[in-house]
């Protein structure tokens, strides 16, 4: 797999891009919160959430792998 590849796909680059996604939008969000105005900011914050979610399953794929080698490991 070639190194973009990696890159691009990586789930911690994800939640990270996400939650710098949800944060910068999110404060935009709570700056413009008493005008009623749909704005750019909240379709990027619906986008980090997406990124966040993408990335959860492969996470979760990776720790019940991590989990199982651990208990292969312990019986042997």
């Amino acid at each position: 797999m070639t190194m973009l590849k990696r890159i691009t796909q990586s789930p911690f680059l994800n939640i990270l891009s996400g939650l710098i996604l949800l944060a910068t939008a999110g404060n935009e969000i709570i700056e413009t919160l008493g005008e009623p105005s749909i704005g750019a900011h909240h379709g990027i914050a619906i986008f980090g959430i997406i990124q966040i979610l993408k990335a959860i399953p492969e996470l979760m794929h990776g720790l019940k792998e991590a989990e199982e080698a651990k208990e292969t490991l312990q019986g042997k």
